[in-house]
C-alpha cells in the first residue's frame, strides 16, 4: 500500500463485506487485572481514531535516512537522544543563516475537486535550551510556505509541534514538503522524532501520532521502519471473551456483564479458579464490566471483536 488515507480503513480489514455474521474477529484486547467489589470495565468499545502516516522512517529506527534532505545543515541518525524507540534525526546547523535544518518531501497528491487537508507533526529537542525552530508545510520547490507551527523554543526535553494546511478544491496535483529549520541563525544542534505527514478529507485536525510499532491496531504497510503506517479502527463490536478467575479463595466470585454494570444480579458468575469462555458469537456494542463479590481477585484473558463498519 502507498499514500493511504483514513477513508481506506474498511479495506484494511480482512473481510470488509457487509455480512457481519461471517466476519473473522480481527480485534482483540488482552487483559490481566486485579478487581475489587466496585464494578469496573475491562473494555469500553469505541472505533477510535483512524489515521495514516506517509513518512517511511518516522521514528528514525532505520539507519537509512535518505528520505530526509539537509538544507543548510548536516543531518545524521543519532542514538543518544530519542522520544520513542532508540534513535532520532540530528541536525547540525551551519550557523550561516536562518532556515537551516532539513525537509521531507511527500509523494504527489492527486487532483481533487474537494479540499484536502495536510497535517504534519513531530517532536523536537535541543542539545541545549537555546535557540528556536519552526515546522512548516511548503510547496515542492520549497519556496512557498503554506503553513507553520510558528517559532518553537528548543529545550532539553521533547516538544511536540504541528501545522496544517487546507489544499483548496480543484488544485493541481502536487507534492509538498515538511520542513524543520531554525527560526533564526544559531549553532545549536537539534533532534527530531515521531515525524508524521497525513492527508485527510474530513478534517484539518492533527491526528495522534502513528507508526507501525505503536501497539495493537497499528501497522506498517510494508517493511518496518521503511514504509508508511496506518492506525486501524479499534474494536466496536464485542464478539467473544475468555476470562479466568485466578483466585483460589472460594468466596472471591467474579461477575461478568455485557453492555451494563456488573453485579451479582446482572453478571455471569466465574468461580475461583474457573474460566468462562463464550463458545458462540455474541454481539455487544458498549462494554464488558466486572466486579468481585469479595476481596481483590485477579482476572486474565482476552476479549475478541471486530471493527463493525
Amino acid at each position: 500500500m502507498a499514500n493511504e488515507r483514513h477513508t481506506d480503513a474498511r479495506a484494511w480489514e480482512i473481510d470488509s463485506s457487509t455480512r457481519g455474521s461471517v466476519h473473522p474477529y480481527t480485534k482483540y484486547t488482552p487483559f490481566r487485572s486485579a478487581l475489587s467489589t466496585t464494578a469496573s470495565n475491562l473494555k469500553s468499545v469505541a472505533r477510535g481514531e483512524v489515521a495514516t502516516n506517509w513518512v517511511t522512517n518516522p521514528r528514525v529506527e532505520s539507519s537509512t535516512i535518505s528520505m530526509f534532505t539537509a538544507t543548510g545543515s548536516a543531518i545524521s541518525r543519532d542514538t543518544g537522544q530519542q522520544s520513542v524507540g532508540t534513535a532520532s534525526l540530528l541536525a547540525n546547523p551551519a550557523n550561516s543563516d536562518a532556515g537551516e535544518g532539513w525537509y521531507w518531501e511527500s509523494p504527489t497528491l492527486p487532483f481533487s475537486v474537494e479540499p484536502q487537508h495536510i497535517s504534519v507533526q513531530l517532536e523536537h529537542r535541543g542539545a541545549s535550551a537555546s535557540g528556536a525552530v519552526k515546522l512548516e508545510i511548503r510547496d515542492a520547490a520549497g519556496t512557498t510556505v503554506h503553513a507553520t507551527s510558528g517559532s518553537s523554543n528548543l529545550a532539553t526535553s521533547w516538544t511536540r509541534v504541528t501545522a496544517s494546511y487546507a489544499i483548496p478544491g480543484s488544485t493541481d496535483a502536487a507534492a509538498y514538503r515538511l520542513y524543520l529549520t531554525t527560526q533564526a541563525q544559531h549553532n545549536i544542534n537539534f533532534y527530531a522524532d515521531k515525524i508524521m505527514f497525513e492527508v485527510r478529507e474530513d478534517t484539518a485536525a492533527v491526528s495522534t501520532y502513528v507508526d507501525g510499532a505503536s501497539g495493537i491496531n497499528y501497522e506498517w504497510t510494508g517493511t518496518a521502519n521503511a514504509s508508511t503506517s496506518i492506525k486501524r479502527p479499534d474494536m466496536s463490536v464485542i464478539r467473544g471473551i475468555t476470562i479466568k478467575n485466578e483466585s483460589s479463595t472460594s468466596n472471591e466470585i467474579v461477575y461478568v456483564a455485557f453492555d451494563t454494570t456488573a453485579s451479582s444480579s446482572t453478571g455471569i458468575p466465574v468461580l475461583a479458579g474457573a474460566t468462562y469462555e463464550t463458545n458462540f458469537p455474541i454481539d455487544f456494542r458498549n462494554n464488558v464490566s466486572v466486579v468481585s463479590a469479595n476481596g481483590t481477585p485477579t482476572v486474565s484473558g482476552v476479549i475478541w471483536g471486530l471493527a463493525g463498519f
